[in-house]
């Protein structure tokens, strides 16, 4: 464990490392139009609720995405490169949190995608600045009795997803959760489960490492690294760094810790 790399934040750490609350989780197959931003189709799917979309070999005219930089100041740990357009790709893997920031729709998306080169990127997806090609299904699952929510977070000074409750929860078989920095991703979800006494059968998820240590690769060190869960330990993760080609594969055990923060959807069941 002492070699599993820490960050240290500006302001005061938060006693509680997790926030999280059982919901209900509806899955749906969705069709998200062509000539849509990816942003508008989720929010017209969702229909005001809060939902987590698995966004497989979709199709896009325009894909506009992020990765993590340096801090251009001496208050955040890392920050976000300038924004590198795409055109003609499809969206191999990528996982989306449909939410709310200042009472209006919000969309937090990693992932990795295609050109028609052959080229592969990965990073953070900008949802109101790419545009669906084609009519294309996804997987949604809709959430009841929870959403996240953007607040202001002291100790990272980030504007930061938080599980908000949306009303009562019959029969929950799902957690949200947000898990802060420098906890053992696998203790995180951990600690997020511990709110019910449900079985956790698959995680959605996606946030960022202190680098990514996956087994079997070389390690990435980066300070920061975007990471998109891809629903259970066999699949393992998607992650990308500062510079270089994204890397995937199962995630080295109790090696990897959160940066900032990382935003769980954890199922009872699978479908």
């Amino acid at each position: 464990m002492s070699e599993t790399p820490m960050v240290q934040h500006p302001g005061p750490t938060e006693a509680a490392r997790v926030s999280a609350l059982p919901c209900r989780a509806v899955h749906r197959r969705v069709t998200l139009p062509a000539g849509a931003t990816l942003f508008e189709a989720m929010t017209e799917a969702a229909d005001g609720a809060g939902a987590w979309f698995d966004l497989t070999d979709l199709p896009v005219e325009k894909l506009t995405f992020v990765r993590p930089a340096t801090s251009p100041d001496d208050r955040h740990v890392a920050w976000y490169s300038a924004e590198t357009e795409l055109r003609d790709a499809v969206i191999e893997r990528a996982g989306a949190h449909l939410g709310r920031r200042d009472g209006a729709a919000f969309a937090h998306i990693h992932g990795m995608w295609r050109t028609e080169d052959g080229a592969c990127h990965a990073g953070h997806l900008l949802a109101e600045k790419t545009v669906l090609s084609t009519d294309h299904t996804v997987d949604v699952w809709l959430l009841e009795g929870a959403m996240l929510e953007t607040a202001p977070d002291a100790e990272t000074e980030f504007t930061l997803f938080r599980p908000v409750a949306t009303g009562p929860v019959d029969s929950p078989n799902a957690v949200l959760g947000a898990i802060r920095p420098n906890e053992v991703i696998e203790d995180g979800i951990e600690k997020c489960a511990a709110v019910t006494d449900l079985s956790v059968s698959a995680v959605k998820g996606l946030g960022s490492f202190v680098g990514t240590r996956l087994q079997g690769q070389p390690a990435l060190t980066d300070i920061a690294t975007e990471v998109l869960l891809l629903g259970n330990r066999a699949e393992g993760a998607i992650s990308v760094g500062l510079e270089g080609a994204p890397v995937r594969g199962e995630l080295a055990a109790r090696a990897n810790r959160v940066c900032v923060t990382f935003e769980v959807l954890l199922l009872s069941q699978a479908e």
